[in-house]
């Protein structure tokens, strides 16, 4: 079975019009952003892409990725593989007052001299899905943390301003 690969660009006015959709293949290698985040140069990411005009006469695009990136975990170091699956739908616009007048549903994406770089939509909606701090699970990592509350009672001591108190009753 050969692969489809997703192509760089396509005419998002040609394929809405005929409601067109993709469906196949990314790899991250095609990535430039991504390539400095993954561990796997190569991992491949599957999208499905439905192309379509709405009631408003809106373009649009709809669409799902799915992958799974080796990242580096922040705590012990280690790779480790994380998932991503997303849905995202997309109002195709040439200009920031065509975005700005989008419905909530929809987000963003700029459509340039005709064009729309569908890579580069992936690849974001990709990053917009990444941990803030890549890292295992607690039970996975090889860093044995404390639990959360353990010998914070301990830590405990007397108000600071005790002293203050058993001061101003000797004055009286």
């Amino acid at each position: 079975m050969t692969e489809k690969i997703i192509p760089e660009h396509v005419d998002p006015l040609r394929y809405a019009e005929q409601g067109l959709g993709l469906d196949g293949l990314v790899h991250i290698s095609d990535m430039q952003r991504l390539q400095s985040v993954s561990k796997t140069a190569d991992a491949p990411v599957k999208v499905k892409l439905q192309f379509g005009i709405d009631e408003q006469g809106l373009l649009f695009l709809k669409g799902s990725l799915q992958t799974k990136l080796t990242l580096q975990c922040q705590r012990c170091m280690e790779p480790y593989i994380y998932e991503i699956m997303s849905d995202f739908a997309l109002g195709i616009v040439e200009t920031l007052d065509e975005a700005n007048a989008l419905p909530e549903h929809y987000e963003p994406a700029m459509a340039e001299e005709g064009k729309l770089a569908l890579r580069d939509l992936i690849e974001d909606e990709i990053i917009l899905n990444l941990p803030i701090i890549p890292r295992h699970r607690v039970e996975d990592c090889k860093v044995n943390l404390p639990l959360a509350d353990a010998g914070w009672e301990q830590a405990k001591r007397e108000n600071p301003f005790h002293v203050l108190k058993t001061l101003k009753q000797k004055q009286r």
